[in-house]
């Protein structure tokens, strides 16, 4: 059995523009067998496939393999390469796109977020702008998709206002983590759930108390970032996510900036 979900199926397979299911389950499973990220695969192999169409690579660095849209044989012989790197091109994509594309080019086209390889969404700014600002800049860290979803004009609200919401929710997302929650069945554990379930099981909490606690785990996950390197003005943001359109339109990356700006503040401002 060969399981699947939503983020393999868009990384190797619409992203790699690949029409038939049976190639797109080949390539799913090379990657399984090796334990790779499936999403940091698709989006590198995306990123050298455009980088061989604009001629920053040939095939002198893939070792011979042509990468073309929808060649999932091609694509297999690629993930074969990055794991046994027979040149120092996959020895690159091995370290992610990010430090691929800074020693090759394509930098607008390299979708990474913190050095975290794009998930499957465009749904609008806050997508982008929670995987940007979130404590390890991915898609769970927050709702950023799930807000452009709800609000569908967030473009339409100020920075301060969409990065309080983004902060909101990850905070929260602090104690369903610290109870193993499944972050698909957010929706079920509100504050109030929680807080009757730890009851039952002897501990007397309440909503306004875990709020308090989710916000300051998420400070020491900053504290520990700011530690080690972390500098918000070196975020960088793809170009292509300006290219191409959202449901909401096109997005302004001034308002992006300015968004993650006032959501570094507010957590500053919790101590970090």
């Amino acid at each position: 059995m060969m399981s699947y979900d939503y983020e393999p199926i868009y990384a190797l397979g619409s992203m790699l523009g690949i029409p038939e299911i049976p190639g797109l389950l080949r390539l799913l499973e090379v990657v399984e067998i090796y334990a790779l990220d499936a999403m940091s695969t698709g989006v590198i192999l995306a990123w050298a496939t455009e980088a061989m169409e604009k001629g920053l690579i040939s095939e002198r660095e893939t070792a011979g393999v042509k990468l073309s849209w929808g060649d999932y044989a091609g694509y297999i012989r690629a993930v074969e390469n990055i794991v046994e790197q027979p040149t120092d091109f996959y020895e690159a994509l091995a370290r992610g796109v990010d430090y691929a594309a800074e020693k090759y080019g394509g930098k607008d086209f390299a979708l990474a977020f913190g050095g975290n390889e794009m998930p499957g969404y465009h749904t609008g700014p806050a997508t982008h702008i929670g995987c940007l600002v979130g404590a390890r800049h991915s898609h769970l860290d927050n709702g950023g998709y799930s807000i452009d979803q709800k609000v569908l004009l967030s473009r339409s609200l100020a920075p301060e206002a969409l990065a309080e919401m983004l902060l909101k929710d990850e905070q929260w997302r602090q104690i369903l983590s610290s109870l193993v929650v499944c972050f698909f069945a957010r929706g079920v554990y509100t504050p109030e759930v929680v807080v009757d379930a730890l009851k039952m099981a002897g501990f007397e909490t309440s909503a306004e108390q875990l709020d308090q606690l989710g916000a300051k785990i998420l400070t020491e996950k900053y504290k520990f970032k700011f530690r080690e390197g972390f500098d918000p003005k070196n975020l960088r943001i793809p170009g292509r996510i300006f290219e191409t359109a959202s449901p909401v339109g096109n997005l302004d990356e001034k308002f992006i900036r300015d968004t993650v700006a006032s959501y570094v503040n507010a957590v500053c401002k919790s101590g970090v």
